[in-house]
């Protein structure tokens, strides 16, 4: 499945240009049977999914231990450990992923390498604007 990177409204690069991002648009079933679509970062930088606190209540999500970790904002950060339930949008993927939750607004949905990766072959194609995710067969 080929998806299209995003423009992000408002940063520039170095250059000056726009600064498009590997986003996945995502589907998170909420307690109540909604459905909330959000943008979700590809991060291969990240060694596991990192999500906003604000969504842990809205999806029911239990938390357990408090730990810090590293990369996130300045120095440690505070988290809970969760998981992150989802579907990709336009598609009948369903994943379920091990995630840190953190209260940051400068984090919504980072999808980092912990089981995403695991899951599928992940191509980059930032000349052509795309990213192309393929499932792995176990």
């Amino acid at each position: 499945m080929k998806f299209s990177y995003l423009e992000v409204v408002g940063p520039k690069d170095t250059r000056g240009k726009s600064v498009k991002r590997p986003v996945l648009m995502i589907e998170l079933k909420t307690q109540d049977g909604s459905v909330l679509e959000v943008p979700a970062v590809i991060d291969s930088g990240a060694d596991t999914t990192a999500v906003n606190m604000e969504y842990a209540e809205p999806l029911g999500i239990k938390l357990n231990d408090a730990k810090e970790i590293l990369g996130i904002g300045k120095g440690k950060v505070p988290t809970k450990i969760g998981n992150l339930p989802f579907k990709i949008k336009h598609t009948d993927i369903e994943i379920d992923v091990p995630a840190w939750y953190i209260d940051s607004e400068n984090v919504g949905i980072l999808l980092g390498q912990e089981v995403f990766f695991e899951n599928f072959r992940i191509s980059f194609e930032k000349n052509h604007n795309t990213f192309e995710l393929t499932k792995n067969r176990k």
